[in-house]
C-alpha cells in the first residue's frame, strides 16, 4: 500500500438482527413503541366513540319513557345511530306466540303482516333469544319478505322475549353493520326492552 492510497472504510459489524448497532435496532423499537401508542389510542378513541352512541340511546330512552313514545325512540336510534329507514317493532306474546306492530317506519303494509306470522328469522330470534342477522347466515335461505332483511333484534326481559326489532334496509351510505352498531344493538336487547316494559307498566297503572 503506497502512501497516498487511501484506507478503505472497514463495513460495520451487523446485530445479529441485520442492524447496526445503535441505530436500526434503536429504531425498531421506537416504531414498536410507536405502534403500540397507536393502538391504544385507537382502543380509547373507539371506546368513547361507542359510549357517546350509548349515552345518545340512554338519554332518547330515558326521554321516551316520560313522554310515552318508547317504540317510536327505538325506531329513531335505528334510524340516527346505525342508519336504517325501514324499521317494523313488534310486540310478542308469549303465551300464544303472536305478534303485534307497535311502530313501523318505511316498511309495506303485507311485509309487516308477514312478519308478523312469527315465520322466518324473526320466529328464531325468539325462539333462540339471540338476535339473527341475515349476513351471518349465507347459507341459510331467506323467505320472500326477507330479502331486504338486515336484522331480527329480540328485546328481552331476562329470558322472556317481548319484543322484536325488525330492521330491514340499510341506508345508501352504509355498506353493513360494523363493530359499534352490533354493540348498540346488543343494548337495546336489553334497555330497550326495559323501557318499553316500563312504558306498558306505566300505561296500565293509569287506567281506571
Amino acid at each position: 500500500m503506497t502512501g497516498t492510497e487511501e484506507k478503505k472504510p472497514r463495513p460495520e459489524v451487523l446485530s445479529p438482527e441485520g442492524s447496526a448497532p445503535g441505530t436500526r435496532g434503536l429504531t425498531f423499537d421506537a416504531l414498536r413503541v410507536r405502534a403500540q401508542q397507536l393502538s391504544l389510542r385507537e382502543q380509547l378513541e373507539r371506546q368513547h366513540f361507542l359510549l357517546e352512541r350509548l349515552n345518545a340511546a340512554s338519554a332518547r330512552l330515558l326521554q321516551a319513557i316520560e313522554a310515552g313514545d318508547v317504540y317510536e325512540a327505538l325506531g329513531e336510534i335505528i334510524g340516527n345511530l346505525l342508519g336504517s329507514e325501514e324499521v317494523a317493532i313488534f310486540r310478542h306474546h308469549a303465551s300464544d306466540q303472536t305478534f303485534f306492530v307497535a311502530w313501523s317506519v318505511g316498511v309495506e303494509k303485507e311485509t309487516i303482516e308477514q312478519f308478523g306470522s312469527g315465520a322466518g328469522l324473526i320466529g328464531r330470534a325468539v325462539h333462540e333469544g339471540t338476535s339473527q342477522f341475515s349476513s351471518r347466515k349465507p347459507g341459510s335461505p331467506l323467505l320472500s319478505h326477507e330479502s331486504k332483511l338486515t336484522a331480527c333484534i329480540p328485546l328481552k326481559l331476562d329470558r322472556d322475549v317481548i319484543g322484536v326489532i325488525v330492521i330491514l334496509g340499510l341506508l345508501p351510505q352504509k355498506n353493513g353493520l360494523e363493530w359499534a352498531d352490533f354493540e348498540l344493538l346488543k343494548y337495546l336487547e336489553t334497555y330497550g326492552a326495559v323501557a318499553a316494559q316500563l312504558q306498558n307498566l306505566q300505561k296500565n297503572s293509569v287506567k281506571p
